[in-house]
């Protein structure tokens, strides 16, 4: 592909197409024919910066991933020891006589 389409995309997340796969990552500067993508966040633990040669790539297009919402963990009550001191309301035990 032609390095000034792929300027256009620099500094941006793309998804590139090489050899039939798509290969997704942020577009860094081109230097000497090489485009590097380096990982989208979310995905550093699995995958690493990508590098191919422009000629090589067939397509490419933009990608805006909506970052995933975390649900809020549900709110448990406070759980405390039946031996916490602070815990104790009156005579626990009954004691008969």
């Amino acid at each position: 592909m032609e390095s000034d389409i792929l300027k256009s995309f620099i500094g941006r997340n793309v998804e590139i197409l090489i050899s039939g796969t798509w290969v997704e990552g942020h577009l860094m500067p081109i230097a000497k024919g090489i485009v590097v993508l380096k990982p989208l966040p979310g995905t550093e633990a699995f995958l690493g910066p990508t590098s191919c040669k422009t000629d090589v790539i067939q397509a490419i297009r933009e990608v805006k991933r909506e970052t995933p919402v975390v649900p809020k963990p549900v709110e448990t009550p406070n759980v405390h020891s039946s031996f916490d001191p602070a815990n104790i309301s009156g005579n626990r035990f009954v004691v008969q006589r």
